[in-house]
């Protein structure tokens, strides 16, 4: 599965390569790779692009990371691909005596394999604010590790994040996206017919009495 252990705290850039050394290739069979290969030049719909602030940027598009974990096991299978935690390393730390809060930011470096050992390598960050010192560290480790695992997973095809990076793609997206909710919902199909309608007798009155002359 996507997972690995967490490296000790130090220096270091990331790379890429093609196969891991470390870990012994298992190669895919021809149908799996074409398989791999249609699924991961699919671009993201637009129910999976998600937006968030990036202040002087605008709205920044990103893909969440369950999201993209969840895609990586569906195209390379649970156990196709890995992900190992090669550097973290803390890069700030401040402590703000007025209002109390810490702030810590941490870079990862995390390399992506996949069974028949090829792999990337891919460099994140992430920073946290929080009263408790030991919760904004441990946030900001999560997140740089996350980045960093999300940023080289993209790197194997628009269907793991590299469609986000397309603008005019997201565009596009994000336009289609209201466009679809806007659209009136298809009539459900008609059922089956019902019991036959009855019609009273002009000789008969509401309550259902014979009605007799004099």
């Amino acid at each position: 599965g996507g997972g690995g252990g967490e490296g000790g705290e130090g220096g270091g850039g990331g790379g890429g390569g093609v196969v891991d050394l470390q870990h012994p290739a298992r190669p895919f069979d021809g149908a799996e790779q074409n398989r791999m290969q249609d699924q991961l030049r699919t671009n993201l719909t637009s129910d999976e692009i998600s937006t968030r602030s990036g202040g002087s940027a605008g709205q920044v598009a990103y893909v969440e990371g369950w999201r993209v974990i969840a895609k990586a096991q569906e195209i390379f299978g649970f156990d196709g691909w890995s992900s190992r935690i090669l550097q973290l390393q803390r890069e700030y730390e401040d402590h703000d005596s007025k209002n109390g809060r810490w702030t810590y930011s941490y870079s990862a470096t995390v390399r992506i394999s996949l069974r028949n050992g090829t792999f990337h390598d891919e460099v994140g960050s992430g920073c946290k604010v929080d009263k408790d010192r030991g919760k904004a560290i441990e946030n900001a480790r999560k997140e740089a590790v996350t980045d960093a695992m999300k940023r080289g997973l993209r790197l194997f095809g628009p269907a793991l994040g590299l469609s986000v990076y397309d603008k005019d793609y997201v565009t596009e997206a994000k336009r289609a996206k209201p466009a679809a909710a806007a659209a009136p919902a298809a009539l459900p199909p008609p059922g089956p017919p019902g019991p036959p309608q009855l019609r009273r007798h002009a000789q008969f009155g509401d309550a259902g009495h014979a009605q007799f002359g004099d």
